[in-house]
Order: structure tokens, then C-alpha cells, then sequence
């Protein structure tokens, strides 16, 4: 899974509970639930683009190494100490 989230700040007409949170919390509630956090921030759309989608490349990645040690260990470990 891997589950993405648009923060600009609105809900309607009101800013979401997650907007509301430091970027620090933000990163420390992620990593709690086993989700190691990626930032793609910004406002000009050209270079956001770009951005997120080296992050993606990277999220991939990290994801079929997790794959792959998975399939290749006896005992597979927790993908926690492969992220990053």
C-alpha cells in the first residue's frame, strides 16, 4: 500500500486535521504507523511535477528491494529497516 496525501491546507472551507499538524508531526505520525514519509512541497507546478515524480521513483525502488529481500530470506525482517 502506499497511500498518498494532498495537504493544501483546505477541506471545503476549513483546513484538514492533518493540515493543521507540524510538519514534524506529520512525519512522526506516519512513521508510527510504518509509513516512512516523503515530502514533495512547493507552489510552481513545473518543478512539483518533476519532484514528485523522482519521489516516486524512489518510493518504487524502496519498495522492490523490500520485495526482494522478502522473497530471498528464509525469515523475512521487517520492511521498517529497509526504508531509507
Amino acid at each position: 500500500m502506499l497511500p498518498l496525501l494532498h495537504l493544501n491546507g483546505y477541506k471545503i472551507a476549513n483546513p484538514t486535521v492533518l493540515a493543521r499538524l507540524s510538519h514534524d508531526e506529520l512525519e512522526q505520525r506516519f512513521t508510527g504507523y510504518g509509513y516512512p514519509p516523503w515530502f514533495v512541497e512547493g507552489d510552481d507546478p513545473a518543478i512539483l511535477y518533476q519532484a514528485m515524480a523522482a519521489a516516486l521513483d524512489e518510493i518504487i525502488a524502496a519498495i522492490r528491494s523490500i520485495q526482494s529481500a522478502a522473497h530471498s530470506q528464509a525469515v523475512p525482517q521487517r520492511p521498517r529497516s529497509i526504508w531509507r
